[in-house]
């Protein structure tokens, strides 16, 4: 997804993750590129298709990955600013951003922007001064089609056969995390000797924590709190911070609250989509938006609205110290 996006009053590009990686790796690559915070699968990705604009006899020397703490800033400046030994383009990779490094970043615009400099910032977009932002391509996305990530999931199956049912339900499990899956596959292929079923996924993976907050923000809406329950033990096990558990139940909150409001006012499936894709930043497939429109018709606004309010109520108890577990107090709203 191409397009204008505001950070700080300043006008950035944002694209995918897929459409990164392929201007990473051509042969007119941008010279900054910010990783926002998300699948952590795509990291060394990004790395490997940085480290390709250097041919391997040069990579000592013109490829450089650096921690963003405050002393590895001259480090950095000196690397930026030092001649390439041969290779014609030097690749800078720079991980963990410290507010303070990312402030200082200002100073190295003109090293960074350098025609023969590719750059890698992993930070939150909004530390990157305006000056850096403006002229990089941003990924905030990191969404995949469906069919891609199918196709993903087969080829690493080392030519075993898996259910269409089950390669369904490893998707969901794992919230289509990458990262997730590419472990997760490796234990199935463990634990079967044949075709992988539904059966084997539900047995070997268990659902993370963002998959379960969606499903117990569903049975909550269908009333069906035995499911919920099913899920806040699925939270449970997933070892989630509370700081992402609530999280994750307020996006699957907002989520229900727009399919409320689109099925009210009668527009279509593809505003809701598009709405999840530009705000969230993840696809909703045929299937999964189906379940979601089906659950908001089952539950009114003003109860949505309330739970959101609760919600609220909860972070902020976490926060202060007067609540002790986010877990123990979803239960108690439920």
């Amino acid at each position: 997804m191409t397009g204008a996006r505001r950070i700080s009053g300043t006008a950035s590009r944002d694209v995918s993750v897929t459409e990164a990686l392929k201007s990473l790796r051509s042969r007119n690559p941008s010279s900054l590129y910010v990783f926002a915070p998300g699948d952590d699968y795509f990291v060394p990705q990004a790395k490997e298709a940085a480290k390709s604009q250097v041919p391997d006899a040069y990579r000592v020397f013109d490829y450089a990955e650096f921690e963003g703490g405050e002393d590895s800033f001259d480090g950095i400046r000196e690397f930026l600013g030092g001649q390439s030994f041969g290779s014609g383009r030097k690749a800078l990779v720079v991980t963990n951003l410290t507010d303070r490094t990312a402030e200082r970043f200002a100073s190295l615009s003109a090293l960074i922007l350098a025609p023969d400099i590719t750059c890698l910032l992993f930070v939150d977009p909004a530390k990157v001064p305006e000056e850096l932002l403006s002229k990089a391509l941003v990924v905030t996305n990191y969404s995949v089609s469906p069919a891609a990530v199918q196709s993903w999931i087969r080829k690493r199956l080392d030519g075993r056969a898996m259910e269409d049912r089950a390669v369904h339900e490893l998707m969901e499990r794992t919230a289509n995390s990458f990262f997730l899956m590419r472990s997760e596959i490796d234990k199935l292929l463990a634990y079967t000797d044949s075709t992988i079923t539904v059966a084997d996924i539900r047995e070997v993976v268990p659902r993370c924590h963002t998959a379960a907050a969606a499903i117990l923000v569903e049975a909550v809406s269908l009333k069906r709190f035995d499911r919920a329950m099913l899920a806040l033990q699925d939270l449970k096990s997933s070892g989630a911070k509370d700081t992402d558990i609530l999280f994750d139940v307020e996006q699957g909150l907002l989520r229900l609250l727009n399919a409320k409001l689109v099925s009210r006012s009668n527009r279509p499936r593809a505003d809701l989509r598009a709405w999840c894709l530009r705000t969230q930043h993840r696809y909703l497939d045929d299937r999964t938006l189906s379940a979601l429109l089906s659950a908001a018709g089952s539950v009114k606004l003003r109860d949505i609205e309330a739970l959101l309010e609760q919600l609220e109520d909860i972070e902020y108890g976490i926060k202060k110290g007067l609540a002790s577990n986010a877990l123990v107090a979803l239960e108690q709203l439920l």
